[in-house]
């Protein structure tokens, strides 16, 4: 082989490099920006849990039931709705398919969670056929989709973070960019993961699992 060949040889692979290397970047932050794309609304007036839920995720507040979809933001990022509290009257407009922001929530394909505690029939035990027509009211309410969590429960539907799909090589670095954290990791049949990797992995509480070949 001459020697413009060979250098003709050399420049293609350098290339055909190059552009793997861009697609693997592309596709890091296209994971990237995935994983940051969660916004929680909150909804309610329990000021404390507010703040703790502020360290967990992008955050929004100061939002009413009877504000508008508009008023979240047109962004294309997936949303999160926390209802800290809830009456008796607004809790029975939800069962009944009542427009709101909650409903907005839902025709948008939003996650919607009400804590329990929060919810105003609870203060009360009796009498007893009115506490359980207001469960009714709240069975239907979840039949929408809508989660009831008791208030401790709530940090923990935070970790419960979507399913995160990985292919090729995973690496520790590739895992560290993503902030993988209490989370099911789904990797492709053919993937190899590093040692390091596995070690952040089991440090981290990560599930692994494999996808199934076809």
């Amino acid at each position: 082989m001459d020697t413009q060949k060979l250098i003709e040889v050399l420049a293609r692979e350098v290339l055909k490099e190059i552009a793997k290397r861009e697609n693997e970047k592309l596709s890091e932050n296209n994971e990237i920006i995935s994983k940051k794309s969660v916004l929680t609304v909150f909804l309610g007036n329990d000021e404390v849990l507010k703040d703790e839920l502020k360290k967990e995720t992008s955050f929004m507040e100061n939002i009413k039931l009877d504000s508008t979809w508009e008023e979240i933001g047109q962004c294309e990022n997936k949303k999160r709705l926390v209802v800290s509290t809830l009456g008796i009257n607004e809790l029975i407009e939800l069962s009944q398919g009542r427009k709101s922001i909650i409903t907005e929530f839902l025709f948008n394909d939003g996650e919607v969670v009400l804590v329990e505690e929060g919810l105003e029939y609870k203060k009360y035990t009796k009498p007893a056929a009115l506490i359980n027509l207001y469960d009714g009211y709240l069975d239907k309410v979840r039949e929408f989709g809508i989660k009831v969590v008791k208030r401790t429960e709530v940090k923990n539907v935070f970790c419960t973070k979507e399913k995160v799909y990985l292919k090729g090589l995973v690496t520790e670095r590739r895992l560290r960019k993503l902030e993988l954290k209490n989370q099911t990791l789904e990797v492709d049949a053919k993937s190899k993961i590093t040692s390091l990797a596995m070690d952040y992995i089991k440090e981290n509480s990560i599930e692994l699992c494999y996808e199934r070949r076809q």
